[in-house]
């Protein structure tokens, strides 16, 4: 979860480029600190001062406060780059992590870590009293947390990538077990403390990491052994398994933004993310809630990238120089107005800026990449207002249309847990076998779940419903949802779903997915059994995206049962993920006739605006 602060230069919204402010002074000090929480333990703290000639600058300066599990050093260039503009910059090591004492818990011991230390440096002699805070992903949720405990100088936020439910986001997402986690899980103990002192058990965790397709595939209970020198993440990965649902265990406030908005301190706060970041659904969901309830500035920025925000391409993708990012200079531009009252530059004007992906040529760029360009929009809101829903019906023969259907037969396929339907871009991407963001949904043999080179439209598991080629663009920009009504011979079973751009070639753009584990249509704070043979209606979120459908494009949506290794292949048994007995096949079907009518959900806006090519 880890991703970089710091990018290059970007065109945001025009073609004005926005670029840094330069240095006001040459260099940066640092200082290293241990600093007490209230219950006594001590976090290590690196403190980056204003410098001339190597020497900290007199004065009292505004703080930016990061909090990291990656290790503090990791922020070492940010911090430098930070004081140089004259800013006291604390970098800090979580409870239990790298050098700072205590036991790790992931998520659980920010709030109060975080606010005792916003307000220890606030306390100090180069503070002026007012704090931001920054960082992605862990980093912002941290600051999330913090700000729930309202540290009186906590002044304004940068946050990057931090969602706002962990359980919908990346715990059991739809439901159903995203296997991101326990990987996650075994990054972090094998850059734990405690591997210095089970050094083996830590170069195995490394060398698995570096290919698990065989971990990944054991029985949960199997897959823990590796954890068993680290009992700090063993129990972290025994919790994932034994709260399936949305329990008290992820009501938690490390772990439940959402819950728990009212809590936070109004301050103003900007929000960044990407269409393919697993995390986009809760920084939407933060903006738009925030925005509601408080009265302070919010600011969003949403481009084409995955979790890693700020670049031109995003997989196989390239949406030109215009939608790369400066995230410095818009960093520096908040924090410069707000921590030091300044004008505020630098940063669009408008309350969401956001990245409409399409409208590109088509082709190849110079680094093989798709040519599928974009341009930046602004609204005042997300969901921008001028988006209206729009019911896509799933029909015989594959077909995709505004009709509502009449009389149809079902689709149906069967569903194998031993077998199933690969990840192939998407938001959750696990490495070079499970690849990122945009990709054509045809399978390589190094992917992780491939045992061929066909398109996944090609298994007769998959059902894939299209338009015709468009004879007119159409822009989807907003949350996206999938009603099927389904049967299953099994007691509970999945339904996945993706949307897809269909290029003239065939080539086929995975935008967004989701699924739904059955046993929770009625709710994720609850089990319902399906009763085998009976028709079920269930709803997939497959979050947001904006895209433009291009001329003689299609629109494609593809129905299955499993997206692996994206989720943990459900056994079609009832049994709860970490009791699994056996596997069983899973005979589902599709309905689409007009008792019983499946669609998809897509936000459209009437007029699009001219697309950049």
């Amino acid at each position: 979860m880890k991703t970089s602060v710091f990018y290059l230069l970007i065109v945001l919204g025009s073609t004005c480029i926005v670029a840094a402010s330069p240095p006001q002074y040459d260099s940066g000090t640092v200082v290293e600190s241990m600093v007490a929480m209230r219950d006594g333990v001590r976090l290590a703290t690196d403190i980056y001062l204003p410098s001339n000639g190597g020497a900290p600058v007199s004065g009292r300066f505004p703080v930016i406060v990061l909090r990291t599990p990656y290790r503090k050093a990791s922020i070492k260039q940010t911090g430098l780059s930070l004081a140089s503009r004259g800013y006291a910059v604390v970098a800090q090591d979580c409870r239990g992590r790298f050098d700072s004492e205590g036991e790790f818990y992931a998520f659980v011991n920010e709030g109060t870590d975080g606010y005792d230390t916003i307000e220890w440096a606030a306390a100090q002699e180069w503070s002026n009293g007012r704090v931001g805070t920054s960082g992605p992903s862990y980093l912002a949720w941290d600051q999330y947390h913090a700000a729930m405990y309202r540290p009186p100088h906590l002044t304004a936020m940068f946050a990057g990538v931090g969602g706002a439910n962990f359980y919908q986001e990346f715990g059991h997402p739809g439901g159903a077990t995203n296997l991101g986690w326990p990987l996650w899980l075994a990054r972090s103990a094998q850059t734990s403390p405690q591997a210095a002192d089970h050094v083996a058990e830590a170069e195995a965790l490394a060398q698995m990491l570096k290919e698990p397709s065989a971990w990944l595939g054991m029985h949960p209970k199997e897959r823990e052994k590796v954890f068993e020198k680290f009992p700090a993440h063993l129990q972290m990965y025994r919790d994932l398994y034994k709260h399936t649902t949305f329990d008290h265990y992820w009501k938690q406030r490390g772990f439940d933004i959402r819950g728990h908005h009212g809590e936070m301190k109004d301050v103003p706060a900007l929000f960044v993310s990407g269409w393919y970041d697993y995390f986009s659904a809760g920084v939407l969901e933060n903006f738009a809630s925030l925005s509601k309830i408080q009265q302070s500035d919010k600011k969003l920025i949403m481009g084409p990238w995955w979790h890693a925000t700020g670049g031109d391409s995003c997989g196989d993708a390239s949406f030109a120089r215009a939608s790369q990012m400066d995230e410095t200079a818009i960093m520096l531009g908040w924090f410069d107005h707000w921590l030091k009252q300044e004008p505020l530059e630098n940063v669009p004007s408008s309350a969401v800026s956001f990245y409409r992906m399409g409208g590109g040529e088509g082709g190849r760029d110079a680094d093989g990449r798709l040519r599928h360009g974009g341009q930046w929009l602004s609204a005042s809101s997300w969901p921008p207002e001028d988006a209206t829903p729009a019911r896509w019906y799933l029909g015989s023969g594959g077909r995709l249309a505004t009709q509502k259907p009449g009389q149809q037969q079902p689709d149906s396929y069967v569903f194998d847990p031993d077998h199933p339907v690969p990840t192939i871009g998407g938001r959750f991407a696990m490495g070079p076998w499970s690849p990122r963001c945009v990709q054509d949904q045809v399978c390589k043999l190094d992917y992780l779940g491939c045992d061929d080179a066909k398109p996944l439209a090609e298994r007769s598991d998959v059902l894939v419903y299209q338009t015709e080629p468009l004879d007119k663009e159409v822009e989807v920009t907003g949350p996206i949802s999938a009603t099927l009504w389904v049967s299953s011979d099994r007691v509970d079973t999945d339904f996945t779903a993706k949307l897809i751009d269909v290029y003239p070639d065939g080539y086929a753009m995975i935008l967004a997915e989701g699924q739904i584990r059955a046993r929770y249509r009625h709710g994720f704070d609850r089990t319902q059994p399906l009763e085998p043979g009976a028709t079920h209606e269930v709803v997939v979120q497959l979050g947001s995206t904006s895209n433009l459908f291009a001329k003689g494009h299609r629109i494609r949506v593809d129905i299955s049962s499993s997206n692996y290794p994206n989720i943990e292949p459900n056994p079609n048994t009832g049994e709860p993920p970490y009791e699994v007995t056996r596997r069983m096949k899973a005979n589902n079907r599709i309905f689409h006739d007009s008792e019983r009518p499946s669609f998809v959900e897509l936000p459209q806006r009437a007029t699009p605006p001219v697309s950049v090519r």
